[in-house]
């Protein structure tokens, strides 16, 4: 690979972190100010009642992603994700969707 190419790419993973970076300092300065709204985030809609669904999948999504950040940091590439982990993964998001449709049932039969 050419000089040329090797810090175009420098240039262009600098310009993407400063992106990245900027958009979660603008999303934690609108969740401190208020304008973002995270009281609801774990309670079921029309509820004040935590969802034991939204934390298992908000938790166990924060764990993995922190996880192989961590991991990709350390070695200096990306690391490969397991399929078990996706598979674990997927099961928290299906229990997630499996609640969402219980308690949609529930409140059109209400109704």
């Amino acid at each position: 690979m050419s000089p040329m190419w090797s810090e175009l790419s420098f240039i262009t993973a600098i310009l993407l972190m400063i992106i990245v970076m900027g958009t979660a300092l603008l999303i934690l300065w609108l969740i401190l100010v208020g304008k973002i709204d995270l009281s609801q985030v774990l309670t079921e809609p029309d509820s004040t009642k935590a969802s034991l669904s939204r934390f298992q999948f908000l938790l166990f999504t924060f764990v993995i992603a922190g996880l192989f950040l961590l991991l990709s940091i350390e070695s200096g590439a990306f690391v490969n994700i397991p399929d078990s982990v996706l598979g674990l993964l997927g099961i928290s998001a299906g229990s997630y969707a499996v609640s969402k449709g219980i308690n949609s049932n529930a409140a059109k039969k209400s109704l």
